[in-house]
């Protein structure tokens, strides 16, 4: 990045296995958003300040949501357990998972809309969220 100083570079260091010791999921999960958080987005990454209510249990309203202005993306991770075998089943794989994510998604973005809700970024604080304020 060009700054009146000069150039300015920064290096991100390559992905690194997940710890042996967390449950892989939401061990996905919390690396992706510390990822994020470390790497410039802290404002603009969020994740939920607490489960909405769906009849008797509770929804996760996406893993993480990256907002900007009227802009969002809901993030869903997916975290595979088993070593992938052959291609086929590796391009199996992403496409089932990828299917799953968009549905996670939409159901987001449809719960945002029905009952807007307080997430909190990387920094801590807090924004009301509203689904039908976003494009």
């Amino acid at each position: 990045m060009d700054t009146p100083n000069g150039t300015h570079i920064r290096r991100i260091p390559p992905a690194l296995p997940l710890p042996a010791h967390i449950d892989h999921g939401p061990g996905a999960e919390e690396a992706t958003h510390t990822a994020a958080a470390t790497w410039g987005m802290p404002d603009f990454v969020f994740q939920q300040a607490a489960h909405a209510a769906k009849g008797s249990g509770r929804r996760e309203l996406g893993d993480r949501l990256l907002l900007a202005r009227h802009r969002g993306a809901v993030v869903q991770v997916k975290a595979r357990t088993i070593s992938p075998k052959a291609d086929t089943q590796k391009i199996s794989w992403i496409q089932k998972v990828a299917a799953k994510a968009m549905s996670q998604a939409k159901g987001t973005l449809r719960q945002l809309r029905m009952l807007p809700a307080d997430m909190v970024n990387g920094r801590n604080r807090t924004l009301y969220v509203d689904g039908n304020a976003f494009e």
